[in-house]
């Protein structure tokens, strides 16, 4: 991995401002949703973190570092990815009966794709943690999920971005 000094993406960072409060409602609005208190506390803080990665995550035994997408980011991102719903058995060719029951998780619903589920962190353009919205019985509303691209899976991350954030902070310190 290269060096984030050398590469000037800790100064980029630190040139990031926050997101204003008529910026997250009008974000809001956009997508017809009420985010979460502590996604509002970040971005107010940061609107993104472009190439520098801030969120090293241990994922399902995989190590991923994700960059904080800016809501800007986060809008275009919507408009290719995360944009329709498409339920895990609509691809047959590339989920088997076992794959679709080793996935099976009661807090995320069995989707591949879900309108309502908001990535806001990055990695590699291809593992997205998102918001979800659309919770499945055992789980609450803006719990964090992930998407990881080859092979395809949803997988549950934390009960909230705070929660997840205090993971990382306990496997940092």
């Amino acid at each position: 991995m290269d060096d984030p000094v050398e590469e000037g993406y800790l100064e980029d960072y630190q040139g990031i401002s926050g997101a204003s409060e008529e910026e997250l409602q009008a974000f809001e609005e956009i997508f017809g949703i009420r985010l979460p208190s502590d996604f509002k506390e970040l971005y107010s803080y940061k609107n993104g973190s472009k190439y520098l990665s801030i969120l090293p995550c241990v994922i399902d035994q995989r190590d991923l570092t994700f960059s904080l997408m800016s809501l800007q980011e986060i809008e275009t991102c919507k408009k290719y990815f995360q944009n329709r719903d498409a339920l895990l058995t609509e691809f047959p060719d590339y989920f088997s009966s076992q794959d679709l029951e080793n996935m099976h998780d009661s807090r995320i619903k069995p989707y591949l794709f879900n309108k309502k589920w908001l990535p806001f962190a990055q990695y590699c353009d291809s593992c997205y943690l998102m918001l979800d919205f659309d919770p499945d019985q055992e789980a609450q509303e803006g719990q964090v999920i992930c998407y990881i691209h080859d092979p395809d899976e949803i997988i549950y991350v934390a009960e909230s971005l705070t929660n997840l954030i205090e993971g990382i902070m306990d496997e940092i310190i």
